[in-house]
């Protein structure tokens, strides 16, 4: 059973890898290899969120004072899982599930 669980797993991630990978040669990047290492002009056409995204994002950098450092990485994140999801544009369940992971990792350090 786990086993299957990890395979599953596996192909979900190489899936989207092989994603990542096609986005990045048609905009003429090849040598990037992850959105974790994309530039912020890259990620911002590779991350477009739809509008009710847009709305999130901006609504959660406006109240949790988003760096602009801290705005991309959110993007970053969100586009490794609309691509996990195999979903073609970034949608708000993409980046409120990418804000959640910021709001915990910012509660991290007053947790330890």
């Amino acid at each position: 059973m786990q086993r299957d669980r990890f395979a599953v797993l596996g192909h979900a991630e190489l899936t989207s890898t092989a994603r990542s990978s096609d986005r990045f040669a048609v905009l003429g990047h090849a040598e990037l290899t992850s959105n974790a290492r994309s530039s912020t002009t890259v990620i911002e056409k590779i991350a477009e969120p739809d509008a009710a995204g847009l709305q999130l994002l901006r609504d959660a950098a406006e109240k949790m004072k988003f760096s602009a450092r801290g705005y991309h990485r959110v993007l970053k994140v969100a586009r490794t899982l609309a691509d996990l999801d195999e979903a073609p544009r970034v949608g708000r369940i993409h980046l409120a599930e990418a804000i959640s992971y910021r709001m915990a990792g910012e509660r991290l350090p007053v947790a330890a």
